[in-house]
């Protein structure tokens, strides 16, 4: 790849509020959310819990670290906010498929890598990075790209760095998000090929698991494995919908013919979001600002 003469990213949705303000930026959180060929880049001023900036880019395919590192380079060189270093926070969330959420009480950070071997291959090479779940109990591990941690270090040298994963996140969004119910409920997220799903019950982690998704039909196997080891019932229980699907679509029509309780999930009632969030629907990035209660 020539990192030069090809457009290695394109923009999917960019949106600001008018509240932001570039003399504000040390009041500020950037969050900023990196997957295999994707990043989320939002804004949020600490002071008031506004969400003030919310982006999404498509980047291409990398064969290492070090490529991934020349495309967010050639993105943020073109940026007119990535490269300003004065944030008060910078969350850099991984959306890695290895990882593990291990209750507190059992882990010490010289097991980690070995509870993660626990549940997924881990190589040799992998770095293994960890950190507390703020919403319960839980210690979340899970494998990063060590060049991009190094590419963002050198970026925001005066500001504090917190490196997260997608699944603690989605833990965070979900548990920060009241009312619960006094019976098993089910929460999904769809990502760009991936299904997260998670069970609560009264607002305690039961279950969290991810699933690789190669074709529209595994959505319901799974979620069909999951409604019946927890006894969800598919009309009359609780199921809500998070991620990439529009409610208007085939897919979520054929999701709600199979589980008829599935329910649009709203957005959370702990952030602030202005009328320009209007033009995105509230079940969308709920993982990304989920981070935000990892500060």
């Amino acid at each position: 790849m020539d990192i030069a003469k090809e457009k290695v990213f394109k923009t999917i949705r960019k949106v600001k509020d008018d509240k932001f303000s570039i003399e504000k930026i040390e009041h500020y959180c950037l969050i900023l959310e990196i997957g295999e060929r994707d990043l989320q880049v939002s804004v949020i001023d600490i002071k008031s819990n506004r969400v003030l900036i919310l982006e999404d880019y498509s980047l291409s395919k990398t064969e290492d670290e070090h490529q991934k590192v020349q495309v967010l380079k050639a993105l943020f060189d073109e940026h007119h906010l990535l490269m300003v270093g004065f944030w008060k926070e910078v969350i850099l969330c991984f959306k890695t498929p290895k990882y593990c959420l291990a209750p507190l009480s059992y882990f010490s950070k010289d097991n980690a890598r070995a509870i993660l071997k626990m549940n997924c291959q881990v190589e040799p090479s992998d770095s293994v990075g960890y950190y507390k779940v703020n919403s319960n109990d839980s210690v979340n591990i899970f494998t990063y790209q060590k060049e991009v941690l190094k590419f963002v270090r050198s970026i925001y040298v005066n500001s504090k760095i917190k490196v997260t994963h997608q699944s603690g996140m989605l833990v965070n969004a979900v548990l920060f998000n009241p009312p619960f119910a006094n019976e098993n409920e089910l929460s999904l997220y769809i990502d760009r090929f991936y299904l997260h799903a998670s069970v609560c019950n009264n607002g305690k982690l039961l279950y969290f698991n991810s699933f690789k998704i190669q074709k529209f039909d595994e959505y319901i196997k799974y979620i069909n494995l999951i409604c019946n080891e927890f006894k969800i019932l598919k009309k009359e229980g609780i199921i809500n919908l998070w991620g990439y699907i529009k409610k208007d679509s085939t897919h979520f029509q054929e999701l709600q013919k199979n589980f008829p309780a599935i329910k649009i999930g709203n957005r959370t009632k702990k952030l602030n979001f202005g009328f320009k969030f209007d033009e995105i629907a509230e079940h969308q990035y709920f993982d990304v600002f989920g981070n935000y209660f990892n500060l």
